[in-house]
């Protein structure tokens, strides 16, 4: 069975009730009429109702207070009109948000044609309504989202220039030149320390290539050459004698190294220019000086010496077996001595690239006869194992012979000096399977703690007090060991444990007779 309709219809005009309710067919819906809006009002407040019938009639206040009560309850609002509609009475039934206009002079079933069309108008104006506060509440929702991101990018702005500007004021003051070039090799930062070094200035240089600036031809030639070695280098580091106007020599380190972007790909290069002027002049007068004093020591030495060495075999006539022990004493620590002279003069020529100059090619066996003599003595006084193991003897050698000698004869000196009495010291020269030569020495002393195994190559470096360590020496032997190999384009590695020896070794590539040399 079809559900009745509750109409309720606003009319103070008892004939036009009477036309409506012949209309509508009371028998066919629940029919209330109400003669004012106050009624009607009450009505909607306490029942529900389907439609409300008001007829046009009633005064503009009115009518707008029962559209509102009627839409807000859910019912359908239809305008009475006493005759055919006009163009007013569809812009007052806009005005009131009406859903459809029912004329008097209609008929019961164009009254119910009216009806069923303002309820389906009523319910897709519903669902209007419907879309339009969920577009309301999402745009209310995206306002929201929009702010707060943008709030968020406030703050990542303006941390990202407070970041700038302090990276920008760091890099202005910092005491060091800094240059950045682009992917491209363009200029893109220069800083005023690296703007005097260079001897140009940044709105000159900037988005240009180093070679196009104009200024110290040293320091930017040095510069280009760097970024040039990058494509192999991850790192690139040199000094630069510099001939400034103002002052003299300069020493400029120049450090170059890649930059890459978020993804891992090139993104240009950094250069950092230190200003090591006083450093390397202090360094230098500390080596002229060493020079000086080890020569003045060498020549009242050579007499000390030489007279011992007499009368040790009896040039100056015999000796008694206790003057005998006193002179050898003399004569031994005359040699001593003489050794840390001669490393103390030879310590210039580290710094300076002599080491390594004067190459030749010779076998292993050359570089081998003799290697062992000079702590032959010291080790048999102590009852220690020296052994030397050579893979072997044929294989040549390019390289400066009295310089590799003299640093392998370091490592072995530096092994007997540390390994306990009846411990074992190791020499053994292995070719590998790439073709190297690899020199190696190794004791069963007190080993050296791993946080002082880069500082053991340092100069003068020593990891006992000096004042109540119980091994001798300078200081210098691992330094010079350094220095030859690095000169041979090789590098010292070390393997050490406390308590447990310690493992030096290089290696050196064996020398291969190019195919004209081998035809001669």
């Amino acid at each position: 069975m079809a559900k009745i309709a509750s109409i309720l219809i606003v009319d103070p005009v008892p004939a036009t009730q009477a036309r409506y309710l012949e209309l509508l067919e009371p028998g066919e819906h629940e029919v209330v009429v109400a003669d004012t809006s106050s009624q009607a009002t009450a009505h909607l407040g306490a029942t529900c109702v389907d439609f409300v019938l008001v007829a046009d009639c009633l005064g503009a206040g009115e009518l707008a207070l029962l559209s509102q009560s009627a839409l807000e309850r859910g019912a359908t609002l239809v305008l009475g009109c006493g005759s055919t509609p006009t163009i007013d009475s569809y812009r007052l039934a806009m005005e009131l948000g009406c859903h459809d206009l029912l004329p008097l002079e209609g008929t019961p079933a164009a009254a119910a044609a009216t009806l069923a069309r303002a309820r389906v108008r009523r319910d897709e104006a519903t669902k209007v309504r419907e879309e339009i506060r969920r577009l309301e509440f999402q745009s209310d929702e995206l306002r929201q989202r929009c702010a707060q991101q943008a709030a968020r990018f406030s703050e990542s702005q303006e941390t990202f220039f407070l970041d700038l500007s302090r990276m920008m004021t760091i890099i202005t003051n910092i005491m060091d030149g800094i240059v950045f070039v682009d992917r491209a090799g363009n200029v893109t930062l220069l800083n005023p320390v690296a703007e005097d070094l260079l001897g140009v200035k940044s709105f000159v240089a900037l988005g240009k290539p180093i070679a196009a600036m104009q200024g110290r031809a040293e320091l930017i030639g040095a510069l280009g050459a760097d970024h040039g070695r990058l494509e192999n280098h991850k790192e690139v580091t040199q000094t630069v004698e510099v001939h400034h106007s103002e002052q003299d020599l300069l020493y400029i380190k120049c450090i170059t190294s890649r930059v890459l972007d978020y993804r891992g790909q090139p993104a240009g290069a950094l250069s950092v220019l230190k200003d090591v002027t006083a450093e390397f002049k202090t360094d230098q007068l500390k080596n002229q000086y060493l020079s000086i004093v080890a020569h003045e020591l060498r020549t009242p030495l050579t007499g000390i010496k030489t007279f011992s060495t007499m009368m040790v075999k009896g040039a100056l006539g015999a000796l008694s077996e206790p003057q005998q022990r006193v002179c050898e004493s003399i004569r031994e620590q005359s040699v001593r001595l003489e050794h840390q002279i001669d490393k103390l003069i030879n310590l210039g020529n580290l710094e300076s690239a002599d080491y390594g100059q004067d190459r030749e090619v010779f076998s292993v066996a050359e570089f081998t006869n003799g290697l062992m003599a000079p702590f032959e003595q010291p080790a048999r006084d102590r009852r220690i194992d020296l052994q030397l193991h050579v893979d072997e003897t044929d294989l040549g050698i390019y390289g400066d012979r009295s310089d590799l000698r003299r640093a392998c004869q370091a490592l072995i000196e530096n092994a007997v000096k540390f390994a306990p009495d009846e411990g074992h010291v190791a020499v053994r020269i292995e070719v590998t399977a790439s073709g190297e030569l690899v020199f190696g020495v190794k004791d069963d002393g007190i080993g050296i703690d791993p946080r002082y195994q880069r500082r053991v190559f340092e100069k003068f470096f020593q990891v006992e007090d000096p004042l109540t360590r119980h091994h001798g020496g300078a200081g210098l032997g691992l330094f010079v060991a350094r220095g030859i190999v690095e000169a041979h384009g090789s590098r010292i590695k070390i393997s050490s444990q406390l308590g447990q020896g310690a493992d030096f070794s290089f290696a050196l590539p064996v020398y291969q007779p190019s195919a004209e040399t081998a035809e001669v």
